[in-house]
């Protein structure tokens, strides 16, 4: 029912009858019943009338508002919390309701702090716990920080450090202040690798430039980055990401640069104290295959030529390479003399963009009716998002065409999905393909 100042009407007869306590809390309530204390409420100042006895059974502070030495007579002016909260906070004090939203929780925490009701903090921070997204969880962050919630605080960074990607790439994430970034650039456990990361920090240097009114220049931006360029791990980064992107800007000293160089070179580590040299660790378990296929065997004569697959994990993983099928040769003779054969091979991987990843090329021996796996130089931190991988060889090969699997399961319902992808020349999709697995790692 929409209150209105001043409103009193006119009660049921016999409305105690068949009422637990609760319920006869709310109907006294709402309809203002034998009220005894006024407030005015907000900038509006809204006249709202309550109990005495039920705000001070749920409240110290109401308590000492209208019992102890801090008495205070006549209708009570609380300016700092508008009509719409305050009424939220009422209707849990007198019948545990709790129906919160996005624009007013923030709100409603602050009026159940002020007041010491306890137990609408502990729902409304369970509340913002269990709905935490890349959505929500940088202006959650900031309020946590605010509120000096520190359980919250924790549960926002080990939201972000298992989702770093699709955090980091958030256009909140542009907003957060100095300190909840330098909180989370801290962590030694973040699932993004380190070029997103530098990626998100021009970003959000970019942004401050703008609000504090200053060009976003190379050199202004590494004046508001301040200390949290030395959080940044760039010593974790690809060496040609580091060429092409870093070394462009002047985010780094030429000093900075050429250490990194010598580094990423191995003549010497870098020698940048005031830098954060350690890589972030990511915690997997140990290499597990994800096959696509029940059985080996090259069913179908492909051409020598581009294959290429799409696939998605739903959670983040580390991919460490693939397995392809070995094939049959164009002559048949020749196949039933020479069950191996040697092959070039380039390998790429490429994100939702097309944008490449990873590229390997090389020379190796592969057999008829067999997978062989090969291995990447490097671990690369895959997220939840497509991705796609191209395979092309200078001699022919095999596909299955037995009905490869297009989602593959895996242990604490985690999964793998494979789909069609355009880039193949070879005839291949997401049920026939040369690439019959991949090798990842899973987080613990």
């Amino acid at each position: 029912m929409p209150w209105k100042a001043g409103q009193t009407l006119k009660a049921d007869i016999d409305w105690q009858a068949q009422r637990d306590i609760l319920s006869s809390n709310r109907y006294m309530f709402e309809n203002h019943v034998a009220c005894d204390v006024t407030f005015i409420i907000g900038k509006q100042r809204q006249e709202m009338t309550v109990h005495k006895y039920v705000m001070i059974s749920r409240s110290s502070v109401f308590h000492a508002m209208l019992c102890g030495p801090l008495l205070e007579t006549g209708p009570i002016s609380i300016p700092d919390i508008e009509p719409e909260v305050f009424e939220q906070l009422l209707r849990f004090i007198y019948y545990e309701a709790f129906e919160p939203n996005g624009d007013s929780i923030f709100a409603l925490l602050y009026a159940a702090k002020k007041y010491a009701v306890m137990c609408l903090v502990d729902r409304c921070l369970k509340w913002l716990e269990e709905g935490l997204s890349p959505d929500n969880v940088c202006i959650i962050l900031e309020q946590a920080r605010a509120f000096d919630e520190r359980d919250l605080r924790d549960k926002c960074l080990e939201f972000m450090m298992d989702n770093g990607s699709s955090v980091f790439k958030h256009p909140s994430f542009r907003n957060l202040s100095f300190d909840c970034v330098e909180m989370v650039l801290k962590q030694d456990h973040i699932e993004i690798s380190e070029e997103e990361v530098y990626e998100a920090m021009k970003d959000w240097a970019k942004n401050e430039c703008t609000r504090k009114n200053i060009e976003p220049r190379d050199e202004n931006m590494m004046q508001v980055l301040g200390g949290l360029k030395h959080l940044i791990r760039f010593s974790g980064m690809n060496t040609r990401y580091f060429a092409d992107k870093v070394a462009a800007d002047e985010i780094l000293t030429l000093e900075e640069k050429l250490n990194f160089f010598r580094g990423f070179l191995g003549s010497s580590k870098p020698n940048i104290t005031s830098l954060k040299h350690t890589k972030r660790k990511l915690r997997f378990r140990e290499m597990e295959r994800v096959m696509r296929f029940s059985s080996e065997g090259s069913d179908w004569l492909r051409c020598s030529g581009l294959d290429a697959m799409e696939f998605k994990s739903s959670k983040g993983v580390l991919l460490l390479g693939i397995a392809i099928l070995g094939g049959w040769w164009e002559n048949t003779y020749q196949c039933l003399r020479r069950r191996s054969f040697d092959v070039d091979i380039e390998i790429k991987l490429m994100d939702e963009s097309k944008r490449s990843i990873m590229s390997k090329t090389l020379r190796t021996n592969l057999s008829v009716d067999q997978s062989k796996e090969i291995l990447f130089d490097e671990r690369i931190v895959l997220h939840c998002s497509w991705y796609s991988i191209t395979l092309h060889s200078s001699t022919p090969g095999g596909t299955k065409d037995n009905k490869g699997q297009k989602i593959v399961g895996l242990a604490d319902g985690q999964f793998i999905e494979f789909k069609t992808s355009s880039l193949s020349i070879n005839s291949t999709s997401d049920v026939r393909c040369a690439i019959s697995g991949l090798l990842i790692c899973r987080r613990l």
